[in-house]
């Protein structure tokens, strides 16, 4: 039997090896990192002391898919998503699941966009439905950084060769249409929309302090993820990061990107990241500008501004009232996020036979995992 823990262990007590592997962990900068780090250190700060006022009702909504292939190379799309909440004292509830399967000259890049475009509009029908009827002034909690997900709310891409059915080519514009009237309720009925990203792969926080501090340098010594820089240079301890508001250009994945002109007239989006608690996971937090009594469109601001930290004091308080520990980093969502998860098993061993069993039903049709599929899945 092949020995691949002593091969592991080999290549592990190589210098140099241990020293790439190290490079994004470590606590050291090196030469060309020391601005950054001096950039981190000052837009750190303490939690101020959060005041433990009345809770007020709050929801929480999270989503999941599966895809797999099928024999004939066909797709097959399942996205489920949950609202859970607190309602008079009693526990709210209500989820929707879909599922779709696309042909498999369907381009790559297209499919993998479909499943979580697919999941993202559950969510976010989940939480326009509700809002509707929510008590005024409610809280809801979102998966997810919100301005991430507002820029990949381009259209998908055309290939003549292979069109698009109408509902998955219109999927971006739908997803818009939802947000737009989820931010008008809250407005109309004063409720906090909060978004919390368990991680963050932009560097879209860095850039814009590293522009404040140096206007006349275009780039950043080195492009460097925002987790990265506070997970490393922030001794590990509680504190949030100063806040961003975000408008008309993202900057994403190195570099920038004009939201869509279908998005403009959303609010601006503030954004920051928070620390809870003492070696705990930073959060990258994304609350829609209006809910903070600023009345910036995403289209009003060409370039990113810094606002004052005190800005975002409510909403702090509003994550210290559902901070559950260091493997709790809000209840509300914890406990959605256990529930809706699309575990493989469920996939593979119940969705995917409620999905034959009824398809089948119809004369000819047969659906099958492809090969690799049945013969991943089944290990």
């Amino acid at each position: 039997m092949p020995n691949f823990i002593d091969r592991l262990s080999e290549k592990l007590a190589d210098e140099h090896k241990k020293k790439e592997l190290t490079a994004t962990l470590s606590d050291k900068a090196l030469t060309h990192e020391e601005s950054l780090q001096n950039l981190v250190k000052q837009h750190w700060h303490k939690l101020p002391k959060i005041e433990m006022g009345n809770r007020r009702p709050a929801f929480a909504i999270d989503g999941s898919r599966a895809v797999r292939h099928l024999a004939n190379g066909a797709y097959l799309f399942v996205a489920q998503a949950l609202i859970v909440g607190d309602q008079q004292g009693e526990r709210m509830e209500d989820s929707q699941v879909d599922v779709r399967i696309l042909p498999g000259n369907t381009d790559s890049a297209v499919a993998e966009r479909f499943a979580g475009l697919m999941m993202h509009r559950l969510e976010v029908s989940l939480a326009q439905e509700h809002a509707q009827r929510m008590p005024i002034g409610s809280v809801i909690f979102l998966d997810g950084a919100l301005y991430g997900q507002m820029t990949s709310l381009y259209p998908l891409e055309v290939d003549e060769n292979a069109p698009l059915p109408d509902d998955v080519r219109e999927l971006p514009q739908k997803i818009v249409d939802l947000y737009m009237d989820l931010f008008k309720m809250c407005e109309e009925r004063r409720l906090m929309l909060v978004s919390i990203a368990k991680t963050s792969h932009e560097s879209a926080h860095g850039e814009a302090w590293w522009r404040e501090a140096h206007p006349e340098k275009e780039k950043m010594p080195r492009e460097i993820s925002d987790s990265e820089m506070i997970y490393r240079w922030t001794n590990r301890e509680s504190g949030c990061s100063t806040p961003i508001l975000f408008g008309k250009n993202a900057f994403v994945r190195g570099a920038r990107r004009a939201l869509m002109g279908i998005v403009e007239n959303a609010p601006a989006i503030i954004s920051f990241f928070v620390r809870l608690a003492d070696y705990d996971d930073a959060l990258r937090i994304d609350v829609p500008a209006n809910c903070l009594g600023h009345g910036e469109k995403i289209g009003d601001v060409k370039i990113e501004q810094l606002i004052d930290s005190k800005e975002i004091y409510s909403v702090l308080e509003l994550l210290r009232a559902d901070y559950g520990g260091l493997e709790v980093y809000n209840a509300m969502l914890y406990s959605v996020d256990r529930e809706v998860r699309l575990r493989q098993e469920m996939m593979d061993e119940v969705y995917f036979n409620v999905i034959k069993n009824e398809l089948e039903k119809e004369p000819g049709i047969e659906i099958r995992l492809d090969r690799s599929e049945r013969r991943f899945h089944s290990t």
